[in-house]
């Protein structure tokens, strides 16, 4: 899961505060940043796991602040202390099941308002990006809806499952051989449609599960996607729900 936050329109390179940088997505976030020549801080709460997880040339390459991902105020003067044009966010597992609790809605929550607050003092800088495949993102999704106009600049990145396409961090990162994902705003990008969708009460269920492996995309890929999207003065996906395929597929 990954949300972003971006506070200025600069174009090309962005100071970046990375929340959550020793999960999957995270790790492979840090090269996808750096070989776009943004500048990176880590907020995360053991920079030892960090350092033990990056070869010592990337790592010496980082801002580390150490700090709990549902503290507001912490990751307020983060922003703030460094500098930083955006915040991306890849802290926080959602639960699998609809009942099933975790710690996501409160990293979610502290992100937002303390973006928000950024934004207050800097006087409207902003971004948002997530990405929401479980129920507790879909409350995240309609927790940015209820925000007052023009508050953040916000779009929602929603991938299917991704899988690692190597273990290996290295920068500049190596082009990815499936090739760059394809996305798009207002309908899931090649979808299938069939005729299988009207068969009673299971037939829309069948129908995703048919289009589902299609949609199977890389975490080198989606880091890729929101560290290239983070160079333009504006992204072209701001205030949209965005889903992505793989372009080789």
């Amino acid at each position: 899961m990954s949300h972003q936050h971006r506070f200025t329109n600069k174009l090309n390179s962005q100071r970046v505060l990375l929340i959550g940088a020793t999960g999957n997505l995270g790790l492979r976030l840090i090269p996808a940043l750096l070989t776009h020549n943004h500048s990176v801080t880590t907020f995360i709460r053991s920079p030892s796991k960090l350092e033990s997880l990056l070869p010592e040339s990337i790592y010496r390459k980082l801002t580390i602040v150490q700090g709990d991902a549902t503290d507001a105020g912490a990751i307020k003067r983060a922003i703030l202390d460094h500098g930083c044009d955006a915040a991306v966010n890849t802290a926080g597992v959602a639960a699998l099941a609809p009942w099933g609790k975790s710690e996501l809605p409160g990293i979610f929550r502290a992100v937002i308002d303390a973006v928000c607050e950024v934004g207050k003092e800097r006087k409207g800088e902003k971004l948002l990006r997530v990405i929401p495949i479980y129920l507790e993102h879909r409350q995240n999704y309609q927790l940015l809806k209820a925000l007052p106009p023009n508050t953040l600049d916000w779009s929602m990145l929603c991938p299917s499952a991704m899988t690692p396409e190597s273990s290996e961090i290295n920068v500049p990162t190596k082009p990815s051989p499936h090739g760059k994902l394809i996305a798009n705003a207002s309908n899931l990008p090649s979808w299938h449609d069939s005729w299988i969708k009207h068969i009673p009460l299971i037939g829309k269920t069948l129908m995703c599960a048919t289009n589902a492996p299609r949609y199977e995309t890389t975490l080198e890929q989606n880091a890729e996607f929101i560290a290239d999207d983070l160079e333009s003065d504006k992204s072209q996906w701001s205030g949209m729900r965005v889903g992505v395929i793989d372009g080789s597929k």
